[in-house]
């Protein structure tokens, strides 16, 4: 009987956010899970799981959503979008994306390769002439660098510049693109270009690039080429007055492990004039846009009859770029790797998804994963600094795909 209660109340969540959705002249279908191979009972499961982090005060809320065979088969928000003002977190609420701005930046980027405008082995500075001379940081000396800067690098986090934190990004807030490129390469760097991965603020260049080789502003040409095509109303740098009630508010866990507000729509620097397009990890978005954007990668990079970029270039970021580099800040080696504005999948039977599964995810507590052969895609949005702690991707991605049935 309390199977066929939790049952219930799952058909009627998906028929509320159907109504909801379609409403909206969503872009997605809704079916039901069974349909599509997947279990309501344990997706029942998985809201119990993800609704305790909110239940104990460890999150303020959370949004997860599945896309299965081009079909919405669940999604579920659950909790507090501003717990002061008791706001219910909703559907169409808006998210700090971090570095999932990294993969569309990516998307945008090779879209000028399609168009020939550059070569992935080209070296910077053929377009931008600061990336000429650089140095590297040798035991606590300073020698010229004897690779220059590929665009690859950029791409694959192999240039060997420094992590962008949020403290760093502070002080270069008022910088547009250009000043803070050649803000950028007055720093050392911290190891020989090509030889290391190491996470850093490489697709902030990426964006640059973009705004150089299109003549466009980088926010004007992702409107142009990706967001306007896809429908993505409510992805964007700066966040528009019309929508600041839809702010969803960033926490931090405070000294009595209570939330604190860290951002939030009367303070946020979003709502002000943004100056800086940070590529590597400005953008606001919500999960509807985002699973556009992401079935869009799926679909071999095809929407509503649109080819938004080609098969053969999405195929060619979803390899392996990550092979003979140093490790040193993350480690892939034998099941995952990393191509050109993703993370991917390289072994099957790994607790990382299907054999080429690729995504990425943001440090504000975003988290999404485009899996072929499961022709799905799972994505999750809160806002908190401590999902990493909390393993909160792993348990996410380990309850989805317990809930396909065999």
């Amino acid at each position: 009987m309390l199977l066929k209660t939790h049952l219930n109340k799952a058909l009627i969540a998906l028929l509320l956010f159907a109504s909801i959705f379609l409403n909206a002249q969503s872009n997605f279908e809704i079916s039901s899970p069974e349909s599509q191979g997947f279990s309501s009972e344990k997706l029942m499961l998985l809201n119990e799981v993800m609704h305790s982090f909110v239940d104990n005060n460890e999150l303020s809320a959370i949004q997860t959503a599945i896309v299965k065979n081009g079909k919405l088969i669940h999604f579920d928000s659950y909790g507090s979008s501003d717990i002061s003002e008791n706001d219910t977190l909703e559907s169409d609420d808006i998210f700090r994306i971090a570095s999932m701005t990294k993969p569309i930046v990516s998307i945008g980027l090779m879209m000028l390769y399609e168009e020939g405008k550059f070569q992935l082995d080209d070296p910077v500075y053929k377009y931008i002439p600061e990336f000429k001379n650089l140095t590297v940081k040798k035991r606590k000396k300073t020698k010229p660098v004897k690779n220059h800067v590929k665009i690859i690098d950029l791409l694959r986090h192999s240039a060997g510049l420094n992590f962008k934190g949020p403290e760093d990004y502070r002080k270069v807030i008022d910088m547009n693109l250009e000043e803070y490129t050649k803000d950028a390469v007055k720093t050392p760097l911290r190891f020989e270009p090509g030889t290391t991965w190491w996470y850093s603020s490489s697709t902030d260049i990426c964006g640059y690039l973009i705004e150089v080789l299109s003549g466009q502003k980088l926010d004007v040409y992702l409107k142009n080429k990706i967001f306007d095509p896809l429908k993505m109303d409510d992805t964007f740098f700066n966040l528009p007055k019309s929508k600041i009630d839809r702010l969803t508010t960033l926490y931090v866990i405070g000294e009595n492990k209570e939330l604190v507000s860290f951002d939030n729509k009367s303070n946020s620097p979003f709502k002000d004039k943004v100056i800086l397009l940070n590529g590597s990890g400005g953008l606001l978005s919500t999960t509807e846009d985002y699973l556009k954007f992401s079935v869009m990668l799926l679909n071999n990079g095809s929407s509503n009859g649109k080819q938004i970029i080609k098969k053969n270039t999405l195929d060619l970021m979803k390899e392996d770029h990550s092979l003979g580099l140093k490790y040193k800040k993350l480690v892939f080696g034998k099941k995952k790797g990393f191509g050109l504005g993703f993370e991917v999948v390289k072994e099957d039977d790994t607790k990382f998804g299907s054999k080429g599964t690729f995504g990425w995810g943001g440090m504000f507590g975003t988290y999404f994963r485009v899996d072929p052969k499961e022709d799905m895609v799972y994505i999750y949005m809160t806002q908190s600094f401590e999902t990493y702690r909390l393993k909160l991707a792993d348990k996410f991605r380990g309850l989805v795909y317990e809930s396909i049935i065999e």
